[in-house]
């Protein structure tokens, strides 16, 4: 019997490593519809017509072959948001939006006002 391909946590959190697509072998009955539906092959059968990621570098993370799953034995493993760097000044004060209100007349003004003024509509 074919082990289970559970998630596991990287402490570092870089899934990288493991791959894009992770198929359980335990839940697959080889039906072969995510080899036929998924856009960019990303699937091969091996001798027991079972699904194999041979191609995880080409998966766009459609996310079809999981929604269409009849055994839900596909986890496609969404890339989380690298962190963002740090603002320049972590204390500087956010912008209300009297700023820029403010910021945009200074602008208008400097190029002979706004667009409209003086129109009747």
């Amino acid at each position: 019997m074919r082990e289970r391909m559970d998630p596991v946590e990287d402490p570092a959190g870089d899934d990288a490593d493991r791959g894009p697509v992770a198929v359980d072998l335990g839940l697959c009955k080889a039906c072969g519809i995510c080899i036929e539906l998924c856009p960019d092959s990303v699937f091969d059968r091996d001798q027991f017509g079972q699904p194999v990621v041979a191609r995880p570098d080409d998966c766009s993370q459609c996310l079809i072959c999981e929604l269409h799953c009849p055994d839900f034995a596909i986890e496609v493993r969404r890339r989380r948001p690298r962190a963002k760097a740090e603002p320049a000044e972590a204390d500087a004060p956010a912008l209300t939006q009297g700023d820029i209100v403010t910021a945009t007349r200074g602008v208008a003004e400097s190029q002979g006002g706004w667009p409209h003024d003086g129109e009747e509509g």
